[in-house]
């Protein structure tokens, strides 16, 4: 069932066509989610004494949140802030009440309690604190109990039960918003004039969309006319070894064949940044996102790579020609 979903979700993100008896129940299903999310935008939002910081997408799939978290999280705790990045902990085993994990507490547990995402920002923000909570409300009063004054909400576009002082919406130009259609005929979560509710609106690889970023600005200035717009492309500054966190030089992928081995929302993105770098991939291995990857899939003739995302599954210290591709999110001007 698992994959059959999967593949059919993988369909309608690269809009290609989608069985006709299916879409009756797709679009009762769109139904009911765009019913559940009116009653949810009807009530009154919670707010804790904080500075609170959204970052969410109006689709399913990738779109490069976490890099933009990152990046967000270490330039406050730079500045000196104390900060916390709100997580629901997608992949994570179940948990009733928020789970804390303070700066430098990270292990080998990390992914399986908070999720691989959370465990990525701990591993690359090691000064921020992590909440895991599914009530997003409650997540962010145990962070302000803790002596966090910003709080940084993962995936919190829908979450709007918790008041936001900044509402930052990302949409990845290369993939707007699919075939235009709401989860699950298609991967929008809402319709696009939900973007008016952004404060700040983030283009990801914004180096993969060509001549389509100028129709996709033009659709956003639509529904959100005055709503600032950031462009950025998803910059890969190395490789690094996972069974001792050495760095390896990109050129590693020009120099050898390699295997991909992933398991994330968007692959194809993925595979286009390694192709980029001028990697030779003989081998492909695309997988649900958070998925668990098979130790199998990571017995090869040569080297494997994955995203960091994917690294922080692993259950075990893998071989040493395993590794992960560092990723930064860049701004610049058009």
């Amino acid at each position: 069932m698992g994959r059959m979903i999967h593949n059919l979700s993988e369909r309608i993100r690269k809009d290609e066509p989608v069985p006709a008896p299916v879409h009756v129940a797709l679009w009762l299903a769109s139904f009911g989610q765009r019913f559940g999310m009116w009653l949810r935008l009807r009530g009154a939002a919670k707010a804790v004494p904080a500075h609170v910081v959204s970052f969410g997408n109006i689709t399913v799939g990738g779109v490069g949140k976490t890099p933009a978290v990152i990046a967000r999280a270490a330039r406050e705790c730079d500045a000196g802030k104390r900060v916390a990045v709100l997580t629901r902990g997608y992949g994570a085993s179940p948990a009733r009440t928020p789970l804390i994990l303070a700066p430098g507490m990270a292990d080998a547990t990390t992914a399986a309690r908070f999720g691989d995402e959370a465990a990525l920002i701990a591993r690359r923000v090691p000064t921020a604190w992590i909440v895991r909570a599914a009530d997003r409300v409650a997540g962010a009063q145990a962070a302000f109990e803790a002596g966090c004054t910003l709080l940084i909400m993962d995936d919190g576009f829908q979450a709007v039960a918790l008041a936001r002082n900044e509402n930052i919406l990302l949409v990845d130009a290369a993939n707007p918003f699919g075939n235009g259609y709401l989860v699950p005929r298609g991967i929008l979560r809402e319709p696009l004039q939900a973007m008016r509710r952004a404060t700040e609106i983030i283009l990801t690889r914004c180096d993969q969309a060509g001549a389509a970023l100028d129709a996709l600005e033009k659709t956003i200035r639509y529904h959100a006319p005055h709503t600032p717009i950031h462009y950025t492309q998803h910059k890969p500054v190395g490789l690094w070894r996972l069974c001792d966190n050495g760095d390896a030089p990109l050129s590693l992928l020009r120099e050898t064949p390699v295997r991909v081995v992933c398991a994330i929302g968007n692959p194809d993105a993925f595979l286009t940044t390694l192709r980029d770098l001028g990697a030779h991939i003989v081998e492909t291995h695309c997988l649900p996102d958070h998925g668990a990857i098979p130790q199998d899939m990571l017995a090869s003739d040569v080297p494997v790579i994955m995203t960091e995302k994917d690294a922080m599954r692993l259950p075990e210290t893998p071989r040493p020609d395993i590794y992960a591709l560092a990723i930064s999110l860049e701004t610049y001007t058009r």
